[in-house]
């Protein structure tokens, strides 16, 4: 429900709309200002000189944008508020690129930056807009600016053949094959927390619900989804709550829809599951298959990410991305020679970041679209 403030500024009453425990999500982080430690009424302020959007996050916070975005969402956040300081309201959100087609022509003909990266695992865009990820084997963090790939950092994590890295509310969660977790602060790159990963035999993907309330876990070897709570925001702190056996063989990664659905990928069967809450337990559903791309054993289902046009882009740890509809019809694919593609990430017009492990690279397309 959206609601009138009445802000007084020189004796003169301003009356602004906005929705209480919402913000607005731009499908990416590429056209907002984050402000910190201000309150929302200072933040109101800065806002009437060029501002469309308001979020005012519950911990002093704020994020300013100047345009509506094409593509966005409103997230359910408790003690969260959204404001339209101009009193205007943003367009339905739209789908940019419905012929996939055309898409995947100027995704063939994209310019292209390379950085190179010794067994990039995942990829993460914090809340500056940083690209980030880790090596496998020699355990560094790395950061880069978003737009060209340059350098920002590389810091050394004190675990063993780091596996998994995700990004949630200022930290970096980066999970190793022996099972543990070091929570790394985004600011200062500092350690903040280490979690002990109970029922874990090797993680690969992690998920956060309810703002962060929920960390889910995928355990590839004992075919687990771990789920964790958020015991303390700061220091912040996560205490394992239970397990639940599934039937996607060799989970691996996982896709947030909302904080009551996701989706998984299968690493040994090359399927994709979906899971829905229901009186506290996960409900299983098998969706579709995605067919081996090679014989090669060495590879799998990796990772599935959502574009805003709600295509499934599926990365199967070869030279070839399978691009699928919600019913499990494939639309086309994307090919990248001689290349072992890992992971994949999507911002605002279609640019695009994958995970080269056969390389040892990270490459931005950009193809030149205006959404």
């Amino acid at each position: 429900m959206c609601y009138v403030f009445s802000l007084f500024i020189l004796g003169n009453s301003i009356q602004i709309p906005y929705i209480d425990n919402a913000i607005l999500q731009s499908r990416s982080n590429s056209n907002g200002v984050f402000i910190s430690n201000r309150t929302c009424d200072q933040c109101l302020c800065i806002s009437f000189l060029s501002y469309s959007i308001l979020n005012c996050l519950p911990n002093n916070t704020c994020q300013l944008f100047s345009i509506f975005p094409l593509t966005y969402q409103i997230k359910i956040i408790p003690g969260a508020r959204l404001y339209f300081p101009q009193r205007l309201f943003p367009n339905i959100s739209q789908c940019c690129m419905p012929d996939i087609n055309y898409l995947l022509n100027r995704l063939k003909i994209a310019s292209q930056i390379t950085v190179s990266i010794p067994n990039p695992r995942e990829i993460v865009i914090d809340n500056h807009g940083y690209l980030a990820t880790v090596e496998m084997k020699s355990n560094h963090l790395d950061r880069f600016y978003s737009t060209n790939l340059t350098r920002i950092s590389q810091t050394i994590i004190q675990m063993s053949s780091a596996r998994t890295i995700a990004y949630n509310n200022g930290a970096f969660f980066v999970a190793s094959n022996n099972n543990s977790m070091t929570i790394v602060d985004s600011e200062n790159l500092t350690t903040l927390n280490d979690v002990i990963l109970t029922s874990i035999d090797g993680p690969r993907g992690i998920m956060f619900l309810n703002n962060g309330q929920t960390m889910v876990i995928s355990s590839i070897n004992n075919n687990y989804l771990v789920f964790f709570n958020r015991s303390t925001v700061v220091p912040i702190k996560y205490i394992f709550t239970f397990y639940q056996l599934i039937n996607c063989s060799g989970p691996h990664g996982l896709r947030r829809v909302n904080d009551s659905f996701f989706y998984a990928t299968s690493y040994k069967d090359n399927s994709i599951y979906s899971y829905s809450s229901f009186n506290s337990t996960w409900q299983e559903k098998y969706v579709f298959k995605v067919p081996s791309m090679n014989n090669n054993n060495n590879t799998g289902t990796t990772h599935l990410i959502i574009d805003e046009c709600q295509r499934f882009w599926i990365s199967l740890e070869t030279d070839t991305t399978l691009i699928y509809d919600q019913q499990g019809n494939l639309l086309g694919n994307l090919t990248i020679a001689n290349s072992k593609i890992f992971d994949i990430k999507l911002i605002d017009n279609y640019i695009m970041y994958i995970s080269d492990t056969l390389n040892n690279r990270t490459i931005r397309y950009d193809p030149n679209i205006q959404c």
